[in-house]
């Protein structure tokens, strides 16, 4: 498994195609990312899976605040 994500799984998280259009996106999104040599955004796996909920808790942060499990709302 790469230490980066591959442009498809970039494509699939931000749902755009364009890499100008990518990096908006996670820039959006708040995911931090680097660029390579050809301006392609690369994103590290590990900050994906601490990110969107591989960690041992889930939590969203929105607008600097974080919420836990027992705070979502599910209904």
């Amino acid at each position: 498994m790469s230490t980066f994500l591959s442009k498809a799984e970039v494509a699939e998280l931000t749902g755009r195609k364009q890499r100008q259009k990518q990096v908006e996106q996670l820039i959006s999104m708040h995911i931090t990312f680097t660029l390579d040599a050809f301006g392609w955004p690369k994103v590290l796996r590990k900050t994906i899976e601490t990110e969107l909920g591989a960690a041992e808790s889930c939590q969203i942060k929105r607008g600097g605040a974080t919420l836990s499990d027992d705070e979502l709302y599910t209904g």
